[in-house]
């Protein structure tokens, strides 16, 4: 397996990416560290790769490394329910 990360150092080396993190540990309510499986930009070709190696890692974490709110003038539960 590969070196772990910490949250700080996975977003500026995956910069507006999924990321899917096995070995992982919870630091903060979003901030996690581990061992990055799976990244990609493009949220559909990101699932279908996890989804190749999913059954070898027990337990995964995935992230967004990107700002939470696009549109800070839109209220986020909007965004929420109407982001496809």
């Amino acid at each position: 397996m590969e070196q772990k990360m910490g949250w700080i150092e996975i977003k500026k080396t995956f910069q507006d990416e999924w990321v899917a993190l096995a070995d992982y540990k919870l630091t903060g309510a979003i901030e996690v560290e581990g061992v990055i499986i799976a990244h990609h930009h493009d949220k559909d070709i990101f699932y279908k790769d996890l989804g190749q190696i999913r059954d070898q890692y027990p337990n995964i974490a995935v992230r967004f490394t990107g700002p939470m709110i696009k549109d800070p003038e839109i209220p986020l539960l909007w965004q929420i329910t109407h982001t496809e």
